[in-house]
């Protein structure tokens, strides 16, 4: 029963360890492209200046933007000459990006292909303002709620801890070897990570709603 205990706690653990490790990778992908966005927008307004077109501006950046954009700016430059749909590209940016604010960016490029780009320079001028005070609001109340994260692995510790040290003495070792004991650890262990997720889910600031995807998608079901 001990043997079989452990065996289900280890698999257990190191299944949760992946999934966590899984889940922050992607994560932090598409935190790094949006907190890249200004410098993005920043370099496209400057090759508009430069009298470049928006798709050159755009192909350009998978030489000279952020580095974690670098390779799907240039897949877009190479899918856009087999493609030649500009308007189905930016909208494969959307999904590589996965955020609220670069939708409102590459629909306002989308606009501007469209419609002409005499007031686009003016536009992303204020997406990127508004970008970049958005950004420093959300790091500042992310930093400030930082203690919940850290509250959350305390709680998540501290009872294996102290399970730890009664495991020194006999008579604990005794009654944590009985099936009732072993039962204790396990359900023990689903609290534990049921509380540790928990605390987890509460610390994540509530994300924008992306609003210009809708239509795409109903194109895509069509």
């Amino acid at each position: 029963m001990r043997q079989i205990t452990f065996f289900i706690l280890t698999l257990t653990t190191l299944l949760i360890s992946l999934v966590v490790f899984k889940s922050k990778k992607g994560n932090k992908k598409v935190i790094e492209r949006t907190e890249a966005l200004p410098e993005i927008i920043d370099l496209v307004i400057s090759g508009l200046q430069a009298g470049m077109s928006i798709s050159e501006t755009l192909a350009n950046l998978g030489n000279i933007g952020p580095r974690c954009v670098n390779q799907i700016f240039s897949e877009f430059e190479l899918n856009l000459r087999k493609s030649g749909n500009f308007e189905l590209e930016l909208n494969q940016l959307k999904k590589e990006f996965q955020d609220s604010q670069a939708d409102q960016f590459l629909e306002t490029l989308i606009y501007a292909n469209k419609f002409g780009s005499s007031n686009a320079i003016k536009i992303l001028h204020e997406l990127s303002e508004f970008v970049s005070e958005d950004l420093s609001l959300r790091g500042e109340i992310s930093a400030r709620f930082g203690w919940v994260k850290n509250s959350a692995i305390m709680a998540a510790i501290s009872p294996w801890l102290l399970y730890l040290i009664l495991r020194t003495q006999e008579s604990a070792q005794i009654a944590y070897n009985q099936p009732v004991g072993q039962f204790i650890m396990m359900v023990g262990f689903a609290c534990t990570v049921i509380a540790y997720f928990w605390m987890q889910q509460i610390a994540k600031l509530p994300k924008s709603k992306r609003i210009f995807t809708k239509n795409q998608e109903l194109v895509d079901y069509l």
